[in-house]
């Protein structure tokens, strides 16, 4: 049991970092500012506290705090000393900082508080409300972006003899990192996996945070057709089909609705019965013996007439997924890879072939069919004609690629 005497003299030393935001969503950049502030400023704990209604930003499509709250909790606690708060959220309605840190204040009395903001911020400090009350109740600490140096040291001097507090400019450069842009992203149907940790990136996918309305549309379309768990899959393999496109410069806006909508046809039971019958689907010699083929030709028609996709490209990816063909382009090696390789799938092999596939889209598909070959074969499986066509079909153009450039290294 820890004595009073000594629980009062630890919360006498105890300095507590406060950083404020939006966090819309927390990103990387955030928690490299928060990492090296604690350690500059031998802080003991860093308290991010997720705004629930800040006052300069009344934006009304920003994300519900509970989710902003759900981002950064996720994230932080991997982090030691790095917490997420949701003091402002609880409290509701407008919050001001000073609010906040009187809060704070209450709950920790003998605690030093550091203040983390922005350059930018503290330019703006004297239109804050009550500023004064802000200085009185916490240290100011300051992180700088490149070039804003000077600015900053008379900004500093102008803001502790007016408020006649400590304002402390970090060392530290905050990375060029937005959630502006993060958002923009994904809106775009570009990478974020450098800019936020994976956790953020997980629950943005599941959650289709930041997306244009006919994703989200499509994708609550997709819900009520098709099993959780494939739906699931099915945004996991539209942020592996962004990923693959975009490293291999291909469309990642069709990458990512081709990736949602692959398996919209992979049902069960009655329910694919009757999706048959409603599209008339005939099914082929292949097909009727071997059932796990119907949802790839199928998927195709159900793309095209249940949720308005006309582009080829798209409809053949979608067509071949399941086996691949000998004449796959690009785009349907993105869509084939990405149904394989998606977060979500876990076996053995999976992260060596990742790799590959990340350098060479033939390569990519060529590890993906001899792994399945070895998976069936050792479990006594028959290998389909067309594995082994599309095997041979890319085998060939590996060679072709691997001889012009022996050739061309002469």
């Amino acid at each position: 049991m820890i004595h009073k005497s000594a629980f009062m003299l630890y919360n006498t030393f105890m300095r507590i970092g406060v950083y404020g935001g939006t966090f819309d969503p927390i990103h990387n950049g955030h928690i490299t500012i928060a990492k090296a502030v604690k350690q500059e400023l031998r802080l003991d704990t860093v308290k991010f506290i997720v705004a629930a209604d800040p006052p300069h930003k009344s934006d009304a499509s920003r994300t519900p705090a509970e989710l902003r709250f759900l981002m950064a909790k996720s994230v932080l606690k991997k982090h030691h000393g790095l917490f997420a708060s949701d003091i402002e959220i609880k409290r509701g309605g407008v919050s001001y900082t000073v609010d906040t840190l009187e809060e704070i204040k209450r709950i920790e009395p003998n605690a030093q508080i550091f203040f983390i903001m922005g350059a930018d911020m503290l330019a703006s400090f004297e239109s804050w409300y009550r500023p004064e009350r802000i200085a009185e109740l916490a240290d100011i600490a300051v992180v700088q972006r490149s070039g804003q140096e000077a600015d900053l040291q008379a900004l500093k001097v102008l803001i502790q003899s007016k408020y006649a507090c400590k304002v402390r400019i970090c060392s530290c450069c905050g990375p060029e990192i937005s959630s502006t842009d993060i958002r923009s992203r994904v809106y775009n149907a570009k990478p974020i996996n450098e800019l936020v940790p994976s956790q953020v990136e997980a629950l943005i996918t599941e959650k289709l945070l930041y997306q244009p309305e006919y994703i989200i549309d499509t994708a609550n379309k997709l819900s009520a057709e098709i099993d959780e768990s494939r739906y699931k899959h099915s945004l996991y393999t539209a942020r592996e089909s962004i990923m693959l496109a975009a490293k291999f410069d291909l469309d990642t806006v069709k990458a990512r609705l081709c990736g949602m909508l692959h398996d919209c046809a992979k049902l069960k039971g009655d329910a694919l019965e009757k999706c048959i019958e409603k599209y008339g689907f005939v099914l082929n010699e292949d097909e009727c013996e071997n059932p796990y083929m119907i949802h790839s030709r199928l998927g195709a028609i159900v793309a095209k007439e249940g949720y308005g996709i006309t582009d080829d490209e798209i409809l053949k990816a979608i067509s071949i997924h399941t086996l691949g063909s000998a004449d796959m382009t690009a785009f349907d090696e993105v869509v084939f890879l990405a149904d394989k390789l998606e977060p979500s799938r876990d076996y053995r092999r999976i992260e060596p072939i990742r790799a590959v596939a990340y350098e060479d889209l033939d390569a990519g598909v060529a590890a993906v069919i001899k792994n399945n070959i070895a998976y069936n074969e050792s479990r006594g499986k028959p290998i389909h004609p067309s594995t082994l066509d599309t095997l041979q079909a890319i085998e060939d153009r590996l060679n072709n690629k691997q001889n012009n450039l022996e050739e061309t290294n002469g």
